[in-house]
């Protein structure tokens, strides 16, 4: 006979289906099984751009001309927050190249710290960095050449800015007066020039500065009211005196500067009272005179009454000349008027 074939053969089947499945899920890497990528595009497009300014280089792991998942497969120096790339820290590597030049569209990038490297080779920084909510830019330690970029102007929430040991050249581009959260400032070490930008005055919370070692002149005198407890300013061209305020810093650095010696000058003569002071009111009430000769009403309004009066007296002898001679008319009318007679009402007979 024949086997029969039992009903619900289907089962054991499905059965075999699910052991290979499961099988192969415990042989496969968990690693390799991406669903889809984590990164943000903008984010990771910026990357990208990134590593290829940097000459690609093969020190940073993970990192790729194209596509990849910085987030999920945790690229060497960057910190995610869910999608969004929040840092990049790569300090020390021996780095070549320069910054991205889509940098900008990092809207959530807190930090950058590629310090100690060798970017720029001369070249300014670039002028789009990222501006949202950037807390912490270090490039310290490169070559950067140029000057400050404007884009530090709209980094509202920068704390930290350190920029030391670079080739900055030139007037210090005014970006400060829009950076009231800025606590550190180090542009130590580069060949800046010029007086200090009046920007730097608006800094209300910027306990360090550095500026030693560059080549500014002028004075110092827009930094006297700032809240500063560490300030550097030596072997520049300052000039002037130091002011008192910044005098009781407990981190004061000033040699090596062209420093006025002697006694700071005095205040603006705007605190100066009025020349009239001197004259007391007890002379002005009794009405004497100075013993110099000097009398309580000035030449001007003596003058002026002068004037006034002989107004006054002109008018007046206008008027009475004018009534002598109407008098004189009409007595003369009246002198030479002809008789008129006037008719009779009396009745002819």
């Amino acid at each position: 006979m024949g086997t029969r074939r039992r009903r619900g053969g289907g089962m054991p089947g499905a059965a075999s289906l699910l052991l290979l499945a499961s099988c192969c899920f415990s042989v496969w890497p968990q690693s390799q099984i991406l669903v889809a990528a984590t990164t943000d595009a903008t984010d990771l497009t910026a990357l990208n751009t990134l590593f290829t300014s940097l000459n690609s280089p093969g020190q940073l792991k993970g990192w790729q001309v194209n596509g990849g998942d910085p987030c999920g497969e945790s690229w060497q120096g960057i910190t995610c927050s869910g999608s969004s790339v929040t840092a990049i820290k790569l300090p020390s590597l021996g780095l070549s190249g320069n910054l991205g030049y889509n940098m900008n569209t990092m809207s959530s990038l807190v930090e950058i710290d590629m310090s100690q490297n060798s970017l720029g080779g001369g070249q300014a920084i670039q002028y789009n960095l990222p501006t949202a909510k950037l807390e912490r830019l270090n490039l310290a330690g490169n070559q950067f050449g140029g000057n400050l970029p404007y884009s530090i102007f709209s980094m509202n929430n920068l704390k930290y800015l350190n920029l030391n040991h670079n080739q900055l050249q030139g007037k210090m581009t005014d970006v400060f007066s829009n950076l009231g959260s800025l606590t550190t400032v180090d542009l130590s070490f580069n060949s800046l020039t010029g007086d200090l930008p009046e920007g730097l005055s608006s800094l209300s919370s910027v306990k360090t500065l550095y500026l030693q070692n560059n080549q500014l002149t002028g004075s110092i005198n827009v930094l006297a009211d700032l809240p500063l407890s560490d300030l550097n300013v030596a072997n520049n061209r300052f000039t002037g005196w130091i002011p008192s305020q910044l005098k009781k810093i407990n981190s004061l650095q000033t040699d090596g500067n062209s420093w006025t010696s002697g006694p700071a000058p005095p205040p603006p003569p705007f605190t100066a009272p009025p020349s009239n002071r001197r004259k007391s009111p007890a002379k002005k009430d009794s009405g004497s005179s100075s013993s110099d000769g000097k009398s309580g009403i000035s030449g001007g309004a003596v003058a002026g009454i002068i004037i006034s009066l002989l107004v006054v007296g002109a008018i007046v002898a206008f008027f009475v000349i004018r009534k002598k001679r109407k008098s004189k008319r009409e007595e003369h009318f009246e002198q030479h008027q002809p008789f008129t007679s006037f008719p009779s009402n009396e009745v002819k007979t």
